[in-house]
């Protein structure tokens, strides 16, 4: 909802009927990336900011230069040897107070790339790196979000705006250009009037798309000379750049289907999800990446989405439980059937030993492992089974336990939940004075949201999101939000914030809407603010999701959109470390 401040400063657009208090309220509730701030990215942000939008991630690893002042207006003499984006992020806040503005001293690279852009509702490329250019037009493409481009050369510019379901930047420029044809602005000049114009294109499309007013792909070449705009389309597809993208894997894959796939054109990435003193002792000789599985829900956006990556451990069981709970989030993935033991017993040759496709870590001294029959294959895989078997037994010994204490600890706060709504009265008094002085408490609370989880009514989860500075446990989370579950279960249909839950300098809080909902678990006392923005978000969510709710069928990938919504309660938090907690 929009306050009397908002009204006056934004009156303007209010009353073009684009726009109104309805558009003004959805620039508010828009999450933006702007990758590279430099002669773009300044002109992008500051226009962003004045009309109102609510929540912009700055990404630049670049400290400002004094070369950077004449085309770049949020910096001055005082920030030169200063990051660009803390500086920026200064000016920005106070532009808009209200704004929820990230910073982010990266360069965009495929390793993060998806992390970065998933968490938005759109992303507005400023940068001038040709790299970064087609990372991100591929991996918006990949997973549908909107894409935002410009560049310039000269005085000659470019701006395009990419929706999903059309092509994309490759579409128009299908392989990046040669090294030694790529000139930046310190080789070939540029005027700083045009790359504020240029900036300026983009900030307003920018808006327009948070306003749903653009409903298709275009894109337009600028004149500098000329002060001219020339549109053209955008085709449909990237013939050759889909002919690389590899199809959907099967859920399951066999070892000879692995090895088969492994040696064809487009090999499919491989994540080993055992533990490091597993790895250490022998893997899959191909490309992979390590995410083992007590870290596995934390890193899920570290998982490329293009659908050709299969998962492996020693049998199987540990990736296929994964790749269950991975597809659960909407995203398609497949799993090595008997893990590295199958691996092993089919990459073997006549005489019986083990052909070169896995890796055996081993040091340079080390005297060479004698090859294993079949029989002792079989003999140590029986061992290794029922060695696993005791571990995940101990490990649910472990975990019962743990939940045994939370189960008492349930109990506990339904007699305080029971209390609670006897004294209705006097909680709405507290609640009258803590919205008094709200906005002293923000300023000196200092908390941070670790993680963020939208749950439907029943328990099951639609989705999820962690800090990159979260440090619980993953399984004391699961743990949690297990007893948090049967909490909610109890409160026999309230709605609104239904308790608090506190463990040690842990807390969590809980809204409940109609049909679902909203968990932050935090380090520190968190504010009203964060209430309030679960609040807030928890009813757009209901409100843009209203008839897939109701009639609910278990797809999680109806609500990949919500995504966006929770990284808005994540950026809540008054500090960046545990550390900063008083």
């Amino acid at each position: 909802m929009l306050n009397d401040r908002d009204k006056e400063v934004f009156s303007r657009q209010i009353t073009l009927p684009e726009v109104g208090e309805k558009g003004q309220e959805e620039l508010e509730d828009t999450g933006i990336l702007i990758v590279g701030m430099g002669g773009l990215g300044c002109p992008v942000a500051h226009y962003l900011i004045s009309s109102g939008i609510g929540y912009l991630t700055i990404m630049d690893p670049d400290k400002v230069e004094l070369s950077n002042l004449s085309r770049q207006p949020l910096y001055t003499e005082d920030d030169v040897g200063t990051l660009k984006v803390k500086a920026a992020k200064q000016v920005l806040s106070h532009m808009n107070p209200n704004a929820v503005i990230n910073d982010v001293a990266e360069e965009l690279t495929k390793d993060n790339a998806l992390t970065h852009v998933s968490a938005h509702d759109f992303v507005i490329d400023c940068t001038d790196n040709v790299d970064s250019r087609y990372v991100l037009s591929d991996i918006c493409q990949s997973i549908d979000k909107p894409l935002i481009h410009g560049g310039i050369r000269a005085f000659e510019g470019n701006v395009g705006v990419f929706l999903a379901g059309s092509g994309y930047y490759r579409a128009l420029y299908p392989k990046p250009p040669s090294p030694e044809s790529v000139q930046d602005c310190s080789t070939t000049g540029v005027l700083s009037t045009f790359v504020g114009w240029v900036g300026m294109h983009q900030a307003m499309l920018a808006v327009q798309l948070a306003l749903n007013l653009i409903k298709e792909s275009s894109f337009y070449f600028m004149d500098g000379r000329k002060g001219t705009v020339r549109q053209v389309e955008v085709p449909d597809a990237v013939v050759e750049a889909q002919k690389e993208l590899p199809k959907k894997l099967p859920d399951h894959m066999s070892a000879s289907e692995l090895k088969e796939r492994l040696q064809s054109d487009n090999p499919p990435l491989l994540i080993d999800v055992r533990g490091p003193a597993e790895r250490a002792e022998v893997r899959i000789e191909a490309e992979d990446i390590h995410i083992p599985m007590d870290v596995f829900a934390q890193r899920l956006g570290g998982i490329p989405r293009h659908g050709n990556v299969v998962l492996y451990c020693h049998l199987g069981i540990r990736s296929n439980s994964a790749r269950a709970w991975v597809e659960s989030q909407g995203i398609a993935i497949s799993h090595l059937s008997g893990g590295i033991e199958a691996w092993l017993f089919e990459n073997v040759d006549e005489s019986g030993s083990p052909v070169e496709l896995a890796n055996k870590m081993e040091s340079d001294d080390s005297e060479p492992e004698k090859a294993l029959t079949l029989e002792e294959l079989n003999a140590q895989t029986l061992a290794n089974a029922k060695m696993e078997a005791e571990l995940k037994k101990i490990k649910t010994e472990s975990q019962h336990s743990e939940l045994e204490g939370l189960v008492a600890l349930k109990d506990k706060l339904l007699q305080q939940s029971l209390e609670v709504e006897k004294q209705q009265q006097e909680h709405e008094l507290k609640l009258e004075k803590m919205k008094i002085s709200a906005a002293a408490k923000k300023s000196n609370t200092k908390f941070l949201v670790e993680a963020v989880y939208l749950v439907y009514n029943d328990g099951r989860l639609l989705g999820h999101v962690f800090s990159e500075e979260q440090q619980t446990d993953a399984e004391i989370l699961t743990s949690m939000l297990m007893a948090v579950n049967d909490f909610v279960a109890d409160s026999l249909g309230a709605t609104g914030n239904i308790g608090n839950l506190e463990f040690g300098a842990n807390s969590i809080v809980i809204e409940k809407g109609e049909h679902s909902y909203m968990v932050s678990m935090n380090y520190g006392e968190p504010s009203d603010s964060l209430r309030q923005g679960l609040r807030k978000q928890l009813t757009v969510i209901e409100d843009k999701y209203l008839n897939k709710l109701e009639k609910w069928d278990g797809d999680v990938s109806a609500f990949e959109g919500c995504t966006s919504n929770l990284v808005k309660v994540l950026l809540e938090s008054t500090v960046k470390e545990r550390s900063d907690v008083a």
